[in-house]
Parts: C-alpha cells; structure tokens; sequence
C-alpha cells in the first residue's frame, strides 16, 4: 500500500485538460473555414491579423494549464482573452453588409487600414498583459510551493443548508420586488445584487463545485440565480442568460474540463435570438404580447434570412473592431485634441461613495454622453446604453500612448486579482468572493468606470469581513485567557 501512494506521489504532472482536444479541434476548425473559405471577402491581411488576434487571446489557458494547483485558479484571465476572441477575434473575419443598414454612419464605413491598425492595437494590448502578468508573477512568486497550497475543500452540511435558506429568501424578495409589492418594492441599488449574487455563488460552490444534489438542485440553482440578476423584468435580456452561462463554464473549466455542449448552445443561441431580439422586446416589454407569441413572431421576422444574414447581425451586436477601427479613422487623425484624456474616468473618483451617503451622486452614463456627442448616438438619444470597452476606452483617452500605458494597468490589476482572489484556497466563501469579482469583469464591453467600481465595492466590503472576523476570533481568545478565576478544592493533610 505505502509502494502504491509513494509511486502516485511521484508521478509526473499531467497537463491535460478533460475536453481541450475536441475544444482545440472546433476552434481550428472554425478558424481554418473562415481563413480558406470565407464568403466575407475580407482582405487577406484581415483575415491573417484577426487568426494572430485568436491565437493571442488563447494564451490564458496554456498558462493556466501548466499550473500545477489549477483546481484552485479561477478562470479570470482566462476570460479576458476570451473576451477579445469574441469581441475582436472572429468578428473580424466578417464583413457587416446587412448590419450596417442599422449602424450608425460613424461605425459603417471604417477602411480597410483603419481596422487592420485597429486589430494590430488589440494583438499588442493581449501580448502586453499576458507577458505583463507573466513577469509580474515571476518576480513575485507566493512564498508557499505549490504542493502546500492544495488542501481537500472544506465541506459544511451546515453552512449548505444555511445557504440554500438565503437563496430562497433573496429570490422571494426579488420576485416580490418585481411584482411591485411594499415593502419590497422600494429596495434597489447594487449592494442588494451584490449580495444576493455573492449568496448564489456560495451555493454553487456546493452545488457545481463540490457537486452537492443532483440534477434538480443545479436546475433550481440556475433558474434561482437567473431570477435575481433580472431575468424576471424581461424574458429578452440576454446579459443574466450570459452571465450565469460563463460563470458555470468557468466552474468547469476551473475542475480541469472544458465544456462543449454549454458555450455551443450559449453562441446558436445568440446567433439566432440577436437579429429578432428587437422584435421580441417591442411586442413583449413594450406591446404587452406574451411569450410564446414573442418568439413565434420573432422566428417569422428572420425566416427569410440566409444564414450568413444572420451571423452578420448578430455579430455586428460583440464586433468592437468596427467602434477601435472607427475611432481610428476620426478620432485624432488630423487632431490630436480629439482625444478626451482623463475624462472617461473622472467618475472613478466618487465611485466609491454610496449613493445613500450622496443622493445627488451624478449617474454614470458616460458611454451614452460621448456616444451622442460624438455622433455614435442620435442627437436626443439619453436612454440607449452605448458599449464602450476598455481597449477603445484607452484608444479614446490618450490614443496608442493610452493602450501601450493601460495595457501594463491592466497586467498589474489583473496579477492582483489572481494572486489575492483568483488563487481561491478551497472553501466557499473564496469562491464566492473569486466569482462576484469575475461577475463585475464579466462586462468588459461596459466602460472602465463601471467595471472597476463593483470590482472595488466587492473587494471592499471583503475586506470589511475579514477585519471584523478576524477581531472577533481574537476577542473571543482573549476572553479564554482572561476568564474567570479556576478554583479547586485541595487535600488538607
């Protein structure tokens, strides 16, 4: 028995991920049909910058890969790579025909060098961050080896039970809220979804982590968690959908397996819902139609649609190399005042202040302001929330100064996140804390301001836990030491 434990102790670390060679396989072939046979009529420098672009963003996960405690590592770099192969990788092999007729005419003709310089800027931000992040956790190796860090998850029936009670009273209130009844009516703000989010995640932690009850309790645990991030304002908004979808990828990915299934479903499922989305909110949110007649309806609006239409509308909703590549084109080129400098983060310095402490906090809809000055938005357009990234962001603010500077921000940020709440010791309230962050990072495509001001809040009140926690404990010892005198009765002789 000791020859048998000795010989797994010593065996060579495996590398392999359960699923990256069907995953590896999909994405080669999506990569190799749209180089060879696309019906796009992209430029073959296009085509070539958008195929570094993809191969760039996959870095995270052979990083990843080679750790050997990534049981504990939560995918949150990963994501970001993610992200810019979705929203500047693929999208860049297609040209928007169709979509433009519903563009703004600042976004619909860019030319051909402007978003070639524009996919360049985004293949030099990834190789910027990613080398960034490696060399800051070179220098700034953790002080325990590896081995040390892998302890067996902490298990509590207790705190599974006590959880499971909370998520059902967060869904009861949010139902409540929705349905507009007092005093339930009244409660908004972000601390309320921060908390009940944090509440979901630390039942999943249980349920898709340590893999707690079965098949119903994941179901009711999903549509739980779907419920309090929105979707019961309106079966068409997409984001709570997207949201809890990557975060149990995420989980899987984190466990050593890449799905399949899950982000195939979650990418048909945005190809065909995008083109009728605004069918299906106008009848449904604005037109008082129910569901299934939504749909019916929104399936005959693009029944007549090649399935090439489709995609090009659909991706013309996550391709942020049309707004870089436009800003390219107008902004700074002939004037280098164009640029807005520090503008598009002043908020960043009251961010932090609760609303409840300031009532006349300014909003921040800065995305929607510039987008209707800068002509992105119609002149009277002030309810139209605007997409900006934070790599345009960066272009926007300073130009390639902006994105080579906040490149190396965004390294340091993202090797802070990873080194304090992405390498999770193995317990349920890490791993709610590691996901209520991602969650904040999730919307990437939201301007810097927004992101970072949840990230913050999050982190923030964690830190507020902890310190009283911790005072608590050494109150609590200090009570032991101090406690009454021990008297006992001795022998007389």
């Amino acid at each position: 028995m000791r020859w048998k434990i000795n010989r797994i102790m010593n065996m060579p670390f495996d590398k392999r991920v359960i699923g990256e060679k069907r995953a590896a396989l999909a994405l080669c072939a999506m990569v190799l049909l749209l180089v060879f046979f696309n019906p796009f009529n992209k430029t073959t420098e296009s085509i070539l910058l958008s195929s570094i672009l993809i191969l760039v963003s996959t870095v995270p996960f052979f990083l990843w890969k080679r750790k050997k405690n990534r049981d504990v590592v939560v995918m949150g770099v990963f994501f970001y790579g993610f992200f810019h192969l979705m929203g500047f990788g693929f999208p860049g092999f297609i040209s928007h025909e169709s979509a433009s007729l519903i563009s703004s005419g600042n976004i619909s003709d860019v030319s051909d060098s402007s978003e070639n310089t524009a996919k360049i800027l985004v293949i030099v931000h990834l190789l910027i961050v990613f080398s960034g992040l490696v060399i800051l956790q070179t220098f700034f190796q953790n002080s325990k080896p590896e081995k040390d860090q892998k302890r067996k998850p902490k298990e509590s029936m207790t705190a599974y039970r006590f959880v499971v009670v909370l998520c059902i009273f967060f869904t009861a209130v949010e139902f409540f809220r929705v349905a507009g009844i007092p005093p339930f009516s009244s409660i908004e703000g972000i601390i309320f979804a921060m908390v009940s989010f944090f509440a979901y995640m630390y039942l999943f932690y249980f349920v898709f982590y340590l893999n707690y009850g079965g098949w119903p309790t994941k179901i009711l645990a999903i549509l739980g968690c779907l419920i309090i991030r929105g979707s019961l304002l309106s079966f068409s908004m997409m984001a709570p959908y997207a949201e809890v979808g990557l975060i149990l990828v995420l989980i899987s990915i984190q466990k050593g397996r890449i799905p399949i299934t899950l982000p195939a479903l979650l990418l048909m499922a945005f190809i065909v819902y995008q083109p009728m989305k605004g069918t299906i909110r106008s009848m449904q949110d604005s037109g008082g139609f129910g569901f299934t007649e939504s749909i019916s309806t929104g399936f005959e609006v693009i029944g007549d649609d090649t399935y090439l239409a489709l995609i090009d509308i659909a991706t013309m909703r996550i391709d942020y190399n049309l707004l870089l590549a436009s800003m390219v084109d107008n902004i700074g080129a002939t004037n280098e005042d164009d640029y807005i400098g520090w503008k598009g983060y002043e908020n960043v310095l009251y961010v932090l202040i609760p609303r409840i402490f300031w009532r006349d906090k300014p909003e921040d809809n800065f995305g929607n302001e510039w987008a209707v000055q800068a002509g992105w938005l119609g002149k009277n357009d002030r309810l139209t929330s605007y997409n900006l990234p934070w790599l345009p962001q960066m272009y926007l603010s300073f130009g390639v100064t902006g994105v080579i500077v906040g490149s190396f921000l965004v390294a340091i940020g993202l090797f802070l996140l990873e080194r304090y709440y992405w390498t999770i010791k193995p317990d349920a309230w890490t791993f709610a804390m590691a996901y209520s962050i991602i969650r904040a990072i999730i919307h990437l495509e939201s301007d810097f301001v927004l992101a970072f001001g949840v990230a913050i809040k999050i982190i923030l009140i964690d830190i507020c836990i902890r310190i009283t926690r911790n005072l608590l404990i050494e109150k609590k010892k200090n009570r032991k030491k101090l406690g009454p005198p021990v008297y006992r009765l001795e022998k007389i002789n």
